[in-house]
């Protein structure tokens, strides 16, 4: 009965237990040395030869480096490139000078370059536990809270999928999902977790890449313009009617022109003085393609609006989606839209929400074509490695 009620699709290959997927993730990629203690007893074991070689009540705050194949905790020197610390409460890492507490165990591995990369591992609902609080507000209503629970359990499964070979799954900052352990964790974003636990999405049978952004400015972006990616429906663009009240739905943007060929010679073009930026195409969405920049010799140079957003800096630039009005030595951006525009619109979600919208049509909305099911065995169905 509860499946009929929520709508969900069959899935008989899709079930088991969520608890024995594991998930990576890189907290700190390159670090010379931080600081790590627990709250409880502790454990530091060898990954290679899985050998413990410290153990005790509670581990105080120290310093952690690396040295030539061999970590080094506080004075004492490891002949290893990969420990585990595991601890029977939390353990905590200083991160961007605040310390975080974080659940699961915590891996430190020496990568190619002789820095450090400190990956917690965790269990799928408490990692979705500790990024929900970053991605949306905990006073947000609750279905679009838990339509962003769902996106972003399907996404960790996707990029999960995608890395089982790589040394972590996950970053902890925008590039994958902001991600704070357990001190990012609100009583309401968890329960919107909770009452979502195991709900992922699924196209023709295979894990869905549920991108999400902050708002679309009226029209979802097809993935394949953004990324090397195949079109496919769910992620393919569509009419958003709902995001029209978020903040900086319109933007505007002043920009000097001699910045902004600073800005671009710095990523290796060799620009002149320039005259003139033009918008050459635009896609379905709107969205600028390809922009031209002309000289004050007449040169002219073609750079893809992706491109030109990225160099500029996306919290500037705000989306592809604007046009360009030129005032002599100065050009305004006037825009729609903040991100990348592919998947669900956050902002527009909140409206659904508002508008008493709930959690699966808001998710079938932005991604038609979606079966919402309660998955098992996911390493087994789709070459996810959780552990």
């Amino acid at each position: 009965m509860l499946i009929l009620a929520l709508g969900f699709v069959p899935a008989d290959a899709l079930a088991v237990k969520i608890k024995d997927t594991i998930v990576r993730i890189a907290i700190l990629k390159s670090a010379d040395t931080f600081v790590l203690k627990t709250r409880g007893t502790f454990k530091i074991t060898d990954l290679k030869t899985h050998q413990v070689i410290q153990e005790g009540r509670v581990f105080p705050a120290t310093k952690i480096k690396a040295e030539e194949d061999a970590i080094v905790i506080g004075k004492e020197s490891f002949p290893a490139r990969k420990i585990r610390f595991a601890s029977s409460k939390d353990i905590i890492v200083k991160v961007d000078k605040k310390n975080r507490k974080y659940r699961g165990d915590i891996d430190i591995v020496i990568n190619s370059a002789e820095k450090l990369i400190v990956i917690n591992r965790i269990g799928l609902e408490d990692y979705i536990r500790g990024i929900l609080y970053h991605e949306v507000s905990a006073k947000w209503p609750m279905e679009a809270m838990k339509a962003q629970a769902v996106a972003a359990r399907t996404y960790a499964l996707y990029r999960m999928k995608e890395n089982k070979d790589q040394a972590y799954d996950v970053t902890s900052d925008i590039y994958s999902q902001v991600y704070g352990g357990k001190s990012s964790e609100k009583y309401r974003t968890n329960l919107a977790v909770k009452r979502t636990k195991n709900i992922i999405m699924t196209y023709q049978g295979d894990i869905l890449p549920a991108y999400f952004h902050a708002h679309c400015g009226g029209h979802t972006e097809n993935a394949a313009n953004v990324w090397k990616h195949e079109s496919i429906l769910p992620l393919s663009g569509k009419i958003c009617d709902f995001c029209y009240r978020a903040p900086h739905y319109y933007w505007e943007k002043n920009l000097r022109l001699k910045d902004i060929q600073d800005k671009l010679n710095e990523k290796g073009y060799a620009l002149g003085l320039i005259k003139d930026i033009s918008v050459v195409e635009r896609n379905k969405s709107g969205r600028i393609v390809n922009l031209k920049i002309t000289e004050r010799n007449g040169r002219e140079t073609i750079i893809k609006g992706k491109d030109f957003r990225n160099m500029i800096g996306p919290n500037i630039i705000k989306s592809n989606l604007y046009s360009i009005t030129m005032k002599g030595y100065y050009c305004d951006f006037i825009g729609r839209g903040w991100g990348h525009g592919v998947g669900m619109c956050q902002w527009g979600a909140r409206q659904m929400a508002l508008s008493r919208f709930k959690y699966d049509d808001i998710l079938r909305y932005y991604y038609p074509g979606v079966s919402l099911v309660e998955y098992d065995d996911v390493k087994d169905q789709w070459d996810v490695k959780g552990e």
